[in-house]
């Protein structure tokens, strides 16, 4: 592990209580799927977690599917909609700075014959809400929109996009990868009728997620993947027992310490903002500065490579843009999507904040990686040793 690692956004450190949670259910034998007492203890633990991840939502345990995590869940949701789907409404409206599980999902189904649409976000990456009422017809099955940016942070107005998807009879699909950790919404409130979520974005374990399905939307979805009829029949396959007690309790500790967190996490990443204009100056903000998420700092050195920024202060994890994106070489297609130029985007580098962050190694970063950027841009520079 890195000395200081600020790639949150990326995946989270497992909270050592949800490992604790975890360790029966580790050790444990036991189906949730069979009638036998094991069985029926394992069911137990998967029920209280569901109801975990519940709360967090605001939602019906039973409106819960779990699965492999958030790529799952995004295309049992795209896919599980457009399978059910008949009639006139062949559009699906996205926004072009979707997670790469959204969008190449939608490719997809393109090829399928979906007519898909994705409109735009400003210079701060904020949706266009006009394009989007203007792309949203009474042709649309489904709008899909993440609740906040994996790699800017910038959050989406969902209650609005809500308004306007409901207002042409489309369902609604948010990613909320990124956001729960820093606590709950209410998916009824917002109006939010699918809803994708994974356990390692929020201090759990890998390999575990979960689709909110509201109870409407039930009608219109269908299983993508089959076999034993798990999950209400809409998720086949033997439930990862410890992965989701992890997740519910990830999702408890979020609940109850993430609006904390996310106070005192704002605090640590504006200081590391502005250390790193003081001693690496010029810097440029990608991302709207109040609509964003409290860990997620995303920024551009002008003239220094991200690439070589990073390979100059190796103890601090930190990344070029989306851990999904890796196999995918070129500049970001959230920050083109912006308007951010090429050469800009290549000097672009996303620090990811947790509740674990201290502020010590929030100055010993700016420190290590401002020094970092000053060698790039003026390689004469000498190294600076924390």
């Amino acid at each position: 592990m890195s000395d200081i690692y600020l790639d949150n956004n990326a995946t989270t450190m497992l909270d050592p209580r949800v490992l604790e949670a975890m360790m029966p259910t580790l050790t444990a034998v036991g189906n949730p799927a069979s009638a036998h007492q094991d069985g029926q203890r394992a069911r137990n633990s998967v029920e209280i977690a569901r109801r975990q991840v519940g709360a967090l939502l605001g939602s019906s345990p039973r409106e819960l599917v779990f699965t492999s995590g958030s790529t799952e869940a995004n295309n049992l949701a795209l896919k599980g909609v457009t399978r059910k789907a008949s009639g006139p409404r062949r559009r699906i409206v996205s926004v072009t700075t979707e997670h790469p599980s959204i969008l190449q999902t939608l490719e997809v189904l393109a090829s399928e014959g979906f007519e898909i649409v994705l409109v735009g976000v400003d210079s701060e990456g904020m949706v266009d809400l006009d394009e989007l009422q203007h792309a949203v017809n009474d042709e649309t099955l489904l709008v899909t929109v993440m609740a906040a940016n994996n790699e800017t942070g910038v959050l989406s107005p969902l209650a609005a996009i809500s308004q306007i998807a409901h207002d042409s009879g489309a369902l609604l699909h948010s990613d909320a990868t990124q956001l729960l950790v820093w606590g709950g919404l209410n998916v009824e409130a917002i109006g939010v009728d699918l809803l994708s979520l994974s356990g390692h974005k929020m201090h759990g374990p890998q390999g575990v997620g979960a689709l909110y399905v509201c109870r409407d939307a039930s009608r219109r979805l269908v299983a993508i993947q089959h076999g034993g009829g798990h999950e209400h029949g809409l998720r086949s396959g033997t439930l990862n027992t410890a992965g989701i007690v992890g997740l519910g309790a990830a999702a408890a500790l979020a609940q109850s310490e993430g609006p904390d967190a996310a106070l005192r996490v704002c605090v640590l990443r504006d200081k590391l903002s502005n250390e790193l204009q003081r001693q690496a100056g010029p810097i440029v903000l990608n991302g709207n500065v109040d609509q964003r998420l409290p860990g997620t700092l995303n920024l551009s050195f002008p003239g220094a490579d991200a690439d070589a920024i990073m390979a100059g202060a190796p103890s601090v994890a930190i990344a070029t843009g989306s851990a999904c994106s890796t196999g995918h070489p070129g500049p970001s297609h959230v920050l083109t999507a912006m308007g951010v130029d090429a050469e800009r985007a290549e000097c672009s580098l996303r620090f990811g904040l947790s509740r674990f962050t201290s502020e010590e190694e929030v100055t010993r970063a700016g420190t290590l990686v401002a020094a970092s950027a000053s060698r790039v841009r003026d390689p004469s520079r000498e190294a600076v040793a924390l």
